[in-house]
């Protein structure tokens, strides 16, 4: 009986082996900038949980708006009409925000960039908390979007320089993103379990908790070894009288034309897409299955949980197969989940497509976020991923209006099929692109 005992653990004991042998694998790998600086695995994770946090925050500030706008029209009196043009103006800093922080981020620094941003957005939310005038609501939305944009132009490409090449995806787009969907989640939690009791207000005032700590967190992660490095480089070339390097501009450089192309494509259907769907997506639910309000806000959070699965999925296949075949496949389920979901004529079959289709943007955005991420050197890696994804952030701002309009017009079937099509930019864009996995900055960057 005891011998029989002893090779039942051992037995048991293999596979709980074999996954320490794979987390210490991980664990071993690194980063190695050009001069040979080795970035330690757990310092590559602290960065990305401190830039995803942030993320799932900015997240949690740009949903819950959207959540509790019945309840702000009613107490304070004030159009439907008005949260649209709101909504739009804060797409608006949202776009700003991104190219102004990946400008940032090149000048003064990665860490300090994000604590900026999240001190700015963090305080923009609890302040909408506590103010009545529509203006001043306007512009603090607005403040919210420039601030909350430093989370992914700054929170990406510094991810990206800290982390090995074979698991960077996972690292940028899979942690980053999956707490983003993570913010959705709590945003819902929030508007379903804390509004009814304490009222609206309490949602933002409550975001200072998360801002601090945040911030906190923050404080104590070391800079991107590349920034510091390339810093150190154009000061020297600066004494040496080169002083016109450190103002490089990125429309110079060979090849880079093109690859901006590639992210206004890749971010015109991410962010088209994302907010053409995600914006009416309880309104969808309510006007053709008549659920109420608040089942329609926790079936969304249900389709944020499958969404925070996919991330991890769509970005470790990714670092697996490649950056182009995974997005393209990820492209050509988005496409097929969205008509299903769009013409879905019950509930449950909407639950089930309309799940994956919202999943599936954590799969696209994550590899995205990565793939703009290893485009550029690292003195222009915040600019250029700030000049991509606000390319497509300035033409995502009129996808709600169209959604919106769409609905109005013709029902909520037509407009949400129609996202379907944006995904074929996806496609193109990926075909046009470098492949990128598995290898280190210096490699792909121009």
């Amino acid at each position: 009986m005891q011998g029989s005992y002893a090779g039942d653990a051992t037995r048991s004991a293999k596979p709980n082996d074999q996954l320490s042998e794979t987390i210490g694998g991980i664990a071993a790998e690194h980063t190695q900038t050009a001069t040979g600086t080795v970035v330690p695995f757990k310092q590559a994770l602290l960065v990305a949980i401190a830039a995803g946090v942030g993320y799932g925050f900015d997240s949690y500030a740009v949903n819950i708006f959207g959540m509790l706008s019945p309840l702000m029209v009613k107490e304070l009196d004030i159009d439907v009409k008005a949260i649209g043009v709101i909504g739009s103006l804060f797409l608006v800093g949202y776009t700003i925000g991104t190219i102004f922080f990946g400008r940032l981020a090149d000048k003064v620094g990665r860490r300090a960039s994000l604590k900026f941003s999240i001190a700015l957005y963090g305080t923009t939310t609890v302040l909408g908390g506590m103010v009545s005038n529509l203006y001043a609501i306007t512009g603090l939305r607005f403040l919210t979007g420039v601030g909350g944009a430093g989370e992914l132009a700054v929170g990406a490409p510094y991810t990206a320089e800290m982390w090995p090449p074979k698991y960077r995806a996972i690292g940028t787009g899979g942690i980053m993103f999956a707490l983003y969907s993570a913010g959705y989640v709590i945003a819902a939690i929030t508007a379903l379990a804390i509004v009814p009791e304490y009222g609206w207000r309490s949602a933002f005032i409550f975001a200072a908790i998360p801002a601090a700590l945040v911030y906190w967190l923050r404080s104590s992660v070391e800079d991107s070894p590349r920034f510091k490095e390339a810093q150190e480089e154009m000061e020297r070339l600066a004494k040496d009288g080169e002083a016109n390097r450190p103002s490089e501009s990125i429309w110079a450089i060979p090849g880079a034309k093109k690859r901006i192309v590639v992210g206004w494509l890749l971010y015109t259907a991410n962010t088209c897409g994302y907010w053409g769907i995600t914006f009416f997506l309880t309104t969808f639910m309510i006007k053709k299955f008549n659920v109420t309000i608040e089942e329609s806000i926790y079936y969304a959070m249900l389709f944020y949980v499958a969404q925070f699965f996919l991330s991890f999925i769509g970005t470790a296949l990714s670092d697996w197969i490649g950056r182009r075949p995974a997005g393209i496949l990820g492209a050509v389920i988005m496409m097929a989940c969205t008509v299903m979901a769009s013409t879905a004529d019950n509930l449950d079959t909407f639950l089930v497509y309309g799940g994956l289709m919202v999943g599936m943007l954590g799969w696209l955005w994550g590899i995205g976020d990565t793939y703009l991420s290893e485009f550029f050197r690292t003195s222009l890696r915040g600019t250029g991923f700030g000049i991509m994804v606000g390319g497509g952030r300035a033409v995502s701002i009129f996808a709600p209006f169209l959604v919106g309009w769409g609905i109005a017009e013709y029902g909520p079937t037509g407009p949400f099929l129609a996202t379907a099509g944006l995904w074929v930019l996806t496609i193109i864009g990926y075909l046009m692109g470098p492949e990128t996995a598995g290898k280190e900055l210096e490699e792909v960057q121009l």
